[in-house]
């Protein structure tokens, strides 16, 4: 129902982004650089200080560097960090985490820094292009229309407030008012085990400045947070307790009581084997495990991103950094089309290629999650399988199958061939990224400097990258392309020669990883994905592509 105190006064917005989490931050950065017209609220009156998500992953990190922010982020945290694994409370193992490897990025390892670090540096960024972040605010109510969204917003003084903006995003958590107020189910389960966690410090048998990692009749993780403790600890029981698939708790994730130190204490007392006590507590509660995602992540001009549209085992470290990843993915297309800038069918693309990734995320921490829980059991084979086949299967483990993890668990191999958005064009190339691929980063060199590919190109606007001799390419038809789409593309060169203004690629490398002889097109979509590529110096189809989506200037 509308409130009948509510101001009369509509305020017309582009986006409406309810949530400034993570997920809620970088849409707005998407849409602060693309333009678009929008505001960001929180119920909230400061933003959660908990070091929540501790790993950044390598996709993430390269999204940010559009902004000049992944180095930042990397300048905060730490590339390498140690594990060492206790097994049935004896050291087993010690690896190191974070520097894995991939040919393809500038950031081949998995960031470890605090969740707390990734939304300031966000926040400062949107801060200092004039952003406000507009706290102590909630909504209440919403209603779709044909062409808009008509929305209630609540101010923490009482006061309410009447908006309406071309369309409203969901970025509010696992409890989202959005999702709630849509209609859109959030179908999934719990998992039975209950977990605890603690910033604690912490005596006995740990590594200091190392992930200790105790696994055997139970599991307790000590992981190095520094402030406002020495310790993380994220302990579980061997027994099931709590909630089991289907039934309801009346919650979606988070915690579920109050715990005690002695509580505390005791349950990590069995993987530990009593070898650390822990003391002064600053935070204490116990939670469960969630696992559900929404049937749509749109329905009509209302999108859900981040926890609310989907939440998982932590397991690879993932959520923060696949909510990111929603955002990037939907901020430019709000901002194109709310701008009259590309078709309404561009939006479709947003729940075609982010649910998939979210079910397949779900799907796989799903089994793994199981995995670990029957080897942390108190059972012989459990045991074994801990003492013997754990250690045998890190110590062999090759670099290869060490890469093609990292792939996984970075987010590097996300890609969209089955988009609606995305095509091949004629002829086709043999190798290389395809359409709906990520674009893969390489170092080359203009004018001397030495520069990466994917920073070369990152803008708010499509990116043309016409590989070949420069000029060789039609100089008249790339003019009448660059005025008829104005402000939302871009046109780069990469040749093996160097030329003025030209990308070089002296030693053929991102030729060769492009899938390119002699002459090739991509064009590289604002959030690093090929949106169309083929072979050859012929424009038509490109420019049919383009056409397509309507992303001439004034159309």
């Amino acid at each position: 129902m509308r409130s009948e105190s509510a101001a009369r006064v509509d305020v017309d917005l582009d986006v409406l982004v309810v949530g400034a989490g993570p997920t809620g931050l970088a849409l707005a950065a998407q849409l602060r650089a693309f333009g678009a017209r929008f505001r960001l609220i929180d119920r909230l009156r400061d933003r959660t200080r908990e070091s929540r998500a501790l790993g950044v992953q390598a996709r993430t990190l390269e999204l940010l560097q559009t902004f000049g922010l992944g180095e930042s982020l990397v300048a905060r945290g730490s590339t390498s960090t140690r594990l060492a694994l206790h097994l049935d409370a004896q050291v087993a193992a010690h690896l190191t985490l974070g520097e894995i490897g991939a040919p393809d990025t500038r950031f081949p390892f998995i960031l470890f820094v605090s969740q707390a670090e990734t939304e300031a540096l966000l926040g400062e960024h949107l801060g200092a292009a004039g952003v406000k972040i507009e706290r102590g605010i909630e909504l209440t109510t919403f209603e779709p229309a044909d062409d808009h969204v008509h929305c209630i917003l609540r101010h923490d003084d009482g006061r309410e407030e009447r908006v309406r903006a071309r369309f409203l995003a969901g970025c509010d958590g696992a409890h989202s008012a959005v999702r709630k107020g849509a209609g859109i189910p959030f179908e999934g389960g719990s998992y039975p085990q209950e977990f605890v966690l603690g910033d604690v410090e912490a005596d006995g048998a740990l590594e200091p400045g190392a992930i200790n990692s105790f696994a055997g009749n139970g599991v307790a993780v000590f992981f190095p947070l520094g402030r406002p403790t020495t310790w993380r600890v994220i302990a579980m029981s061997a027994r099931d307790t709590g909630p089991r698939r289907g039934e309801q708790t009346g919650r979606e994730s988070g915690a579920v009581g109050e715990l005690s130190l002695t509580e505390l204490q005791a349950i990590i007392d069995p993987p530990t084997g009593s070898s650390v006590r822990v003391r002064d507590p600053a935070w204490l509660t116990r939670f469960h495990l969630h696992h559900r995602q929404t049937a749509h992540y749109r329905v009509g001009r209302v999108f859900l991103a981040g926890d609310a549209a989907h939440v998982h085992s932590p397991v690879g470290a993932q959520g923060m950094n696949t909510g990111i990843q929603d955002a990037w993915n939907l901020g430019w297309k709000l901002a194109l089309v709310a701008r009259g800038l590309a078709s309404h069918r561009l939006l479709d693309s947003y729940e075609a290629e982010r649910w998939p990734v979210g079910n397949f995320l779900l799907r796989y921490t799903d089994r793994i999650f199981a995995t670990f829980t029957r080897v942390i059991s108190g059972g012989k084979l459990a045991g074994w399988i801990r003492r013997v086949a754990v250690p045998r299967v890190l110590l062999i483990a090759s670099g290869r199958l060490r890469i093609a993890a990292f792939r996984f668990v970075s987010e590097l191999g996300i890609r969209y061939r089955r988009s609606p958005a995305v095509l091949e064009g004629a002829p086709r190339l043999r190798g290389g990224p395809q359409a709906g691929d990520r674009l893969p980063d390489v170092r080359l060199a203009i004018d001397g400097s030495v520069i990466w590919l994917q920073e070369a190109i990152a803008g708010p606007h499509f990116a043309l990258l016409l590989c070949g001799d420069p000029a060789q390419w039609d100089a008249g038809r790339l003019d009448a392309l660059r005025k008829r789409f104005s402000g939302t593309l871009a046109v780069h060169h990469l040749a093996r020669h160097l030329a003025p203004g030209t990308l070089l690629d002296e030693d053929g490398a991102a030729m060769a990883r492009l899938g390119v002889k002699d002459a090739a097109q991509y064009l590289i979509r604002p959030d690093g994905y090929v949106g169309f590529r083929c072979a050859g110096r012929e424009l038509d189809e490109l420019e049919a592509y383009l056409n397509d989506w309507h992303l001439e200037v004034g159309a």
